[in-house]
């Protein structure tokens, strides 16, 4: 039987490994997480993304909606990575690749951000966005309806699917299966831009 996970918020870090430091810029001290105050923790952090914004090599993060197409990306045109290599772009358990790797990475995203295929890609992916959208739609309808039928059954107005009677429920996992997820992976030109900016100057990175 089908049932539902809460989605937070999780998404891909990149970590630079030896990312290239401004002259003059500093690591903002660690503070006492346990007696600092709320205050404190909020200058902590406003001076820290200061930092990591003056030394793009340091950190790059997309959610998990935003990486999907951009990993894909890199998958489909960087023919040099080796098929681990591929893989470990779709997990983030701290799988490292080296500074000359991340260059090439660099240099192939340029060239493609530089001709004409990536304007019409960008493009292209929004339309299919936009059709995915308008899809879910008229499936949102029909489990909408199977809602209303679960409740006339039950007489439980926050019934959940799970909770549904089988027949219903097989068909809610049916009818969810028809969803289109494209419209939950968005795909912008401008987040290559900054990718390859922290590649630039990351120094190798890890997936995390």
């Amino acid at each position: 039987m089908f049932s539902w996970k809460v989605v937070i918020n999780m998404g891909f870090d990149l970590y630079g490994m030896n990312p290239k430091i401004k002259k003059g810029s500093v690591r903002p001290p660690a503070i006492d997480w346990k007696h600092c105050t709320d205050k404190e923790k909020k200058k902590y952090f406003k001076i820290s993304n200061q930092w990591e914004a003056d030394n793009v090599g340091i950190y790059f993060r997309n959610n998990v909606w935003w990486w999907r197409p951009l990993a894909d990306l890199v998958e489909k045109l960087c023919f040099f990575l080796d098929d681990k290599q591929k893989e470990h772009l779709h997990d983030n358990g701290g799988y490292q690749y080296d500074e000359a790797t991340a260059h090439k990475i660099a240099d192939t995203l340029e060239a493609f951000v530089k001709s004409p295929v990536a304007k019409r890609t960008e493009i292209a992916h929004k339309k299919q966005m936009k059709k995915a959208e308008a899809h879910n739609k008229k499936v949102s309808v029909k489990l909408k309806a199977l809602e209303m039928d679960a409740i006339a059954r039950t007489g439980n107005k926050n019934i959940a699917p799970c909770d549904y009677p089988k027949d219903l429920n097989d068909k809610w996992e049916s009818i969810y299966r028809e969803r289109d997820h494209t419209d939950s992976y968005p795909f912008k030109l401008a987040n290559v831009k900054e990718f390859i900016k922290f590649l630039r100057e990351c120094g190798g990175f890890s997936v995390c």
